[in-house]
């Protein structure tokens, strides 16, 4: 059978640049989008006050659709929004979009078909449609489900006049003028938003259960981050499952030098935000922190701390009371508005339940190759769940990969193989603790991980000598990549291979 017509399930970074690979090759691409415009966590009804990137401008990018230059070096909310607005126009992305659609069931057509039926419904109805397709992309993201801890004494809480918020549901300022402002977490969302109420609230506090480490935007207040953690030659001091070259020699013959590189990383950040007089010293080490919850820094934070603008209580909710809430430590704290930077949960509600026990466990960890199929699922992809320090890039390579797969220029190993893959790499991530995000963040490893899948699709690195050398120790540069996307479509016109003419290689592994 001929993949003809395609669904792509999420218009976040992940579905914008899944629909725009796969319109590329040819095929019929039906997007849908249960908000009301692009952008994932960044549509703006899900966006806090003064939100920002996590990482630069120019690694949060697609390769062949750079972020305007006139950005700062941390783009905000609305200019992320924009940015990707402008690529789902520049590309024709938008007029295959369906907003307001949200998929509620994802399921195999009986009677020996391989076709994929999508349930669908508008945003405020109950009718419900059905639609038919050949190959379904998930791309719904890791931020899907707000996480919020059922607490006792919500509603006593909230009868006495108190509001209880996710992050993503704290988008007017307004909201925190006057009030006094409880955060819970430690992540990106509860310290950007408790160093947002320091300046707009009558008062804040800051509940959370341990600290974790932070990366500021410079180090020592003069080097950017990205050129300690966004190149090459930083990946080359994590421990990884196979050593090769200059990593063998460093972590076998000179391991010494991997401590001495983590223990003065660890001092700089001891120093620079004074965490011991903050008590907020990790009690892990930072080789063992880097995964995608590390988060940076939001300025002014840890003075915000130091000076008591922003309270600290290194505990835990224990429940809701009128007014205000009970610690676990015992303390009681007044509060008009309590926000959960709580994170969020992902998961895959609508996918039909035997596929969906295939592809995650109980414990919530997702079970893929490549981070992008599952070997006993034909035609179904997900783009997204490899998350890392440069999303948009990773999205966009794992989105090649899969078009790749479905043309037949890329051969999978056995369902066995593949499980074993699963297997070993789960299973090494645990003894590491470098489990995150339902096991789908490939941080530590983004670069390790992205040549994975261009060796896969048989694109080799063309940087000899001093250029390989520079290319280890610059920050990442997202446009070098487009060379692979020509390097596809080059070698696809030569050999005369069409989509029309292959068949589905994942149909093999059923």
């Amino acid at each position: 059978m001929n993949i003809i017509h395609v669904c792509v399930i999420g218009a976040g970074i992940s579905g914008l640049v899944a629909a725009k690979t796969f319109l590329e090759e040819g095929y019929d691409v039906t997007l849908f989008e249960k908000q009301k415009g692009v952008g994932g966590v960044w549509e703006k009804s899900r966006t806090y006050p003064g939100v920002t990137t996590q990482t630069v401008r120019d690694a949060y990018a697609f390769s062949d659709y750079p972020m305007p230059a006139s950005y700062p070096e941390w783009p905000t909310g609305e200019q992320v929004r924009n940015y990707l607005q402008s690529y789902a126009q520049h590309f024709g992305i938008l007029e295959k979009i369906q907003f307001g659609m949200e998929v509620t069931n994802v399921e195999r057509k009986t009677g020996g078909h391989s076709k994929w039926i999508v349930t669908t419904k508008t945003q405020g109805e109950t009718t419900k449609q059905k639609h038919e397709f050949d190959f379904v992309l998930i791309c719904n993201g890791t931020a899907n489900i707000s996480n919020i801890p059922n607490l006792p004494g919500k509603e006593e809480f909230t009868a006495s006049g108190g509001k209880i918020l996710h992050s993503s549901e704290f988008n007017d300022s307004s909201l925190i003028k006057g009030k006094r402002v409880v955060v819970l977490g430690f992540g990106k969302s509860a310290c950007d938003i408790a160093t947002f109420a320091a300046a707009n609230a009558s008062e804040c506090t800051l509940v959370f259960r341990k600290a974790d480490w932070k990366i500021p935007m410079f180090f020592l207040g003069l080097i950017n981050f990205k050129y300690v953690l966004l190149t090459r030659f930083a990946e080359t001091f994590f421990p990884k499952r196979q050593l090769q070259g200059m990593e063998r020699w460093l972590h076998i013959v000179r391991k010494p030098l991997i401590s001495a590189f983590w223990w003065t990383n660890e001092m700089l950040l001891r120093r620079q935000f004074r965490l011991e007089s903050c008590g907020m010293l990790p009690k892990e080490s930072l080789v063992k922190s880097v995964t995608c919850s590390l988060g940076v820094a939001p300025q002014g934070f840890y003075k915000h701390v130091l000076s008591g603008k922003i309270r600290s209580q290194q505990t835990s909710i224990a429940k809701f009371v009128p007014g205000g809430l009970c610690l676990a430590n015992g303390e009681q704290l007044q509060a008009d508005m309590v926000i959960f930077g709580t994170g969020f949960r992902q998961h895959i509600p609508f996918l039909e339940e035997k596929y969906r026990r295939l592809v995650m466990d109980e414990q919530g960890n997702f079970h893929l190759y490549r981070n992008l199929i599952h070997p006993e699922i034909p035609n179904l992809g997900f783009v997204g769940y490899n998350s890392s320090f440069f999303c948009p890039l990773t999205s966009e390579i794992g989105s090649w990969w899969l078009a790749e797969s479905i043309n037949g220029n890329l051969a999978t190993p056995s369902p066995e193989e593949m499980y074993k893959a699963i297997k070993v790499e789960k299973l090494w991530r645990y003894e590491r603790s470098y489990v995150s995000y339902g096991g789908t963040c490939v941080i530590p490893y983004s670069f390790y991980y992205i040549e994975q899948l261009l060796n896969d699709m048989g694109v080799s690195n063309q940087c000899q000598g001093w250029k390989k050398i520079q290319e280890m120790m610059m920050p990442l540069n997202i446009s070098a990549y487009k060379y692979v996307r020509q390097q596809l479509r080059d070698r696809k016109f030569s050999t005369g291979k069409s989509r029309r003419n292959s068949e589905l290689l994942l149909r093999s592994i059923v």
